[in-house]
């Protein structure tokens, strides 16, 4: 991977980072040099692994965290503030899916994965909004998907919550930039990753046939397009939402 030289020491938080997707922005950073606090829900025996096998691994800090309790949130946040001067990067990685077809899918439903992927999002931003703006170059990058561009069968909830993110990073990036604050999303096609594999063969195989690439994405893809987002190598790029597909959506 690219060797970002601006990237050495700086303070990365990271939601989510117990998933694929989340362990792989996690190793792009600590090749970095950076230090990376890698919040998680429930599940930690990946990035504790992580730690143990990776050359940089004593930069890797795992916390605990509910995303959507806000006073553990606010104390995280707090613990942060005691530790660290500042956050240079905050990648919102945390999210979930709950599908199902729209004329089945429950309330409960729809509610919990826009409250995960989407409200989750605005308070862990605006609670390390402080901290960022004490870096000199601070940046955010939000990970949606292609479902907030393309129809998602099954996925209501989800591309609502997804298409909404895009619209919050538009937003929030035209009222911090002139604050200093970079502000920007990618959006992943169909990723090699647990959550694909859950997916039926014949879904997957239909979409591969749709790829320019003719295969599929990897975490690894995703976490050095983050990474460059972060870095000064894209200091004009700001709103922006990088599509990460293979040339699915340009079909």
């Amino acid at each position: 991977m690219y060797q970002y030289q601006d990237l050495n020491g700086h303070n990365v938080l990271v939601s989510g980072a117990s998933g694929d997707i989340g362990l792989a922005i996690c190793k792009q950073f600590l090749m970095q040099n950076c230090q990376v606090f890698a919040l998680y829900k429930s599940n930690d025996t990946d990035l504790l692994a992580l730690k143990t096998l990776h050359p940089k691994g004593d930069n890797l800090h795992i916390l605990q965290c509910d995303l959507a309790d806000s006073t553990a949130m606010m104390k995280l946040i707090d613990q942060l503030a005691d530790t660290v001067e500042k956050i240079d990067v905050l990648v919102n990685n945390a999210g979930i899916v709950k599908d199902n077809l729209f004329a089945a899918m429950s309330t409960e439903d729809f509610d919990i994965v826009v409250e995960t992927n989407l409200s989750n999002t605005f308070r862990l931003t605006k609670a390390a909004l402080m901290l960022l703006r004490s870096a000199a170059q601070p940046t955010i990058i939000n990970v949606a998907s292609i479902a907030a561009i393309i129809p998602s069968v099954g996925q209501c909830n989800y591309s609502a919550s997804k298409g909404a993110l895009l619209a919050f990073t538009r937003t929030i990036a035209a009222e911090l930039a002139p604050r200093g604050v970079r502000v920007n999303a990618v959006a992943p096609g169909m990723i090699e990753s647990k959550m694909v594999k859950k997916v039926s063969r014949t879904v997957v195989r239909d979409v591969l046939a749709s790829i320019p690439l003719k295969r599929l994405g990897t975490c690894e893809e995703i976490a050095n397009t983050v990474v460059y987002l972060s870095s000064s190598a894209s200091s004009y790029i700001v709103g922006q939402t990088i599509v990460i597909d293979g040339g699915l959506v340009m079909r």
